[in-house]
């Protein structure tokens, strides 16, 4: 008997009741195979260092002029070959009108200036008194632009036209900043910069050495981040490149499988590249899954068999930065295609092709002592790329647009508490949306990544919610280990839109464990615990997890 005409036959003989549970245990396979992908992605992502410098600001105000005997009231002053000509300069401009300056306080008054274009990050402008006549009232100070003249970089490691700066420009330390944020961008690096004088007055080159001593790495895992039908135990690896175009790239392969005999299994590969630009930055993501789970009775031996594939291409751009805080605008462009079985028989209502348009806005704060990273997004479904309207879009059950705010907000903070040395951790997400959105678009409150404690079971999810998952660390006497209590707590707005008579919408979960490394042996053991849920759900009441990777 074909597959087909056996799950007929189980249809008529089971009749609605196997319909049901085919649609509860299935919202819950994709959302297991979701939550598996999205720790895959969190296992290999590589993480980009900020740089911020550290200049003071020097305000001028008119106490700071000397008073002197020998002086002359000036009406106006003038700033030759000024490049800045912003509201500070205008600011000084509107001061100095009026006040009676000799030579200490033409001298305080160019320093003043210079400092000014120190802090917009111009450090080796210079701002000089040229030869001249006051009886006019006039001062005149010259601005000598300080430039590049040659990048020199050692060896020859990467293009020079990746950079944002270039030979002949205006030398400013932002664009420093933003070439060190460049060439950072690959672990491992102990990138320096440094600013030597030149050939030509006015001139400097800038000298740059990666510390490059491999393009390559190569890492494995193993976790219990897994679901309990596809396997709990999870073990992978990646293979990573560096510069290989020369251009400071990073590129990656990754594979990952259950590693423990159940009556089902999960299996994923995926592929990432990155390439910067100056003040921009590309990427590519790639991935595909499949998820095998048994259904009903061992005896009928119906499997539930999901495969996933994700496609993504994005690119950044810093239109923002100073000496404290940076601001990046994003697009990126999301292809999904998901697909799901009965054995060989495909549930179409469930297949998705769909791709999605996203928008994004970053902001990150250096304060003293603490970090802010927060990033604003909209996103959309389109129909490109051969993307098709779901199912439950065509029926009108949801929106066919499926517009979805975000708002997603990291802040660390040091601790100034006696003999303590701890920071605290906040990750904060809300997801807003004005209509009804199909299932993998949802929001979904119940695992590592967002309400701890929940990690086996059925989550909560509906159209729009938040969570905020906070943390203290300690850092221990012991070297590279760091231990962690965490509490979480999230909400989901309006309707529920899973299956199930649950009377609340809220979860709250806690955390304790150590994570640290060993060298390159990196690890993290916790144990989580759910504290708050709807009566309703099957939870565990404590959940062991580990993660343990090593780097080569």
């Amino acid at each position: 008997m074909n597959s087909r005409i056996k799950l007929l036959v189980l249809c008529l003989a089971f009749g609605c009741h196997f319909q049901a549970v085919a649609e509860v245990n299935l919202d819950r396979f994709i959302r297991a195979q979701d939550d598996i992908d999205k720790s895959t992605r969190q296992e290999n992502r590589v993480v980009k260092k900020d740089v911020y410098s550290s200049v003071e600001n020097k305000a001028l105000t008119g106490s700071e002029l000397p008073v002197e005997e020998n002086c002359i009231t000036l009406n106006e002053l003038v700033l030759e070959n000024d490049f800045l000509n912003d509201a500070g300069l205008k600011k000084i401009k509107s001061t100095i009108a009026g006040q009676c300056l000799g030579v200490k306080g033409i001298e305080v008054l160019s320093t003043n200036i210079q400092d000014h274009y120190i802090n917009a990050g111009y450090v080796t402008t210079r701002v000089t008194i040229p030869d001249q006549d006051l009886s006019s009232k006039k001062l005149v100070l010259s601005v000598v632009p300080g430039r590049v003249e040659r990048i020199i970089i050692a060896n020859n490691d990467v293009r020079d036209w990746i950079l944002p700066f270039k030979s002949g420009e205006i030398l400013n330390i932002r664009d420093l900043e933003q070439g060190l944020e460049v060439l950072q961008k690959v672990p491992g690096l102990d990138v320096k910069i440094g600013i030597e004088p030149a050939s030509q007055e006015g001139y400097s080159n800038i000298v740059i050495s990666t510390g490059r001593k491999k393009n390559w790495n190569v890492r494995a895992w193993v976790n219990n981040w897994g679901d309990e039908a596809t396997g709990k135990r999870l073990a992978g690896g990646a293979g990573y490149l560096y510069n290989l175009a020369k251009m400071n790239d990073v590129f990656y392969v990754s594979a990952s499988k259950n590693v423990e005999h159940v009556n089902g299994g999960y299996k994923s590969f995926s592929s990432y590249y990155s390439v910067p630009f100056g003040y921009w930055d590309y990427e590519a993501f790639y991935s595909n899954s499949e998820s095998r789970q048994a259904v009903g009775e061992r005896s009928l031996g119906l499997k539930y068999i999901g495969k996933s594939e994700y496609f993504s291409l994005k690119g950044t751009r810093v239109l923002y930065r100073d000496q404290v805080r940076k601001i990046a605008a994003s697009a990126e462009v999301i292809k999904r295609n998901v697909d799901y079985h009965i054995n060989e028989v495909e549930l179409e209502l469930q297949k998705r092709n769909m791709t999605n348009l996203r928008f994004g806005l970053n902001y990150k704060q250096n304060f003293t002592g603490a970090l802010l990273d927060s990033t604003l997004s909209w996103q959309r479904f389109v129909p490109w790329f051969g993307a098709n309207e779901t199912a439950d879009m065509q029926t009108g059950d949801v929106s066919k647009e499926s517009h979805i705010f975000s708002l997603d907000v990291n802040y660390t903070k040091l601790l100034n508490v006696k003999m303590v040395d701890a920071y605290y951790d906040l990750k904060f997400n809300a997801q807003y949306s004005p209509g009804s959105l199909t299932l993998q678009d949802q929001y979904f409150l119940g695992s590592r990544w967002n309400v701890r404690g929940f990690e086996n079971s059925s989550g909560l999810y509906g159209n729009k919610g938040f969570y905020a998952q906070n943390n203290i660390n300690f850092i221990t006497g012991f070297k590279g280990v760091e231990w962690y209590v965490g509490m979480d707590y999230g909400q989901i707005w309006g309707d529920l839109t899973q299956s199930g008579n649950y009377n609340g919408k809220q979860l709250m979960g806690a955390a304790t464990g150590l994570k640290g490394n060993i060298n390159t042996l990196g690890y993290d053991f916790s144990v989580s615990a759910p504290l708050i849920y709807p009566s309703a759900m099957d939870v565990d009441k404590l959940n062991v997890n580990f993660n343990v990777s090593y780097q080569l």
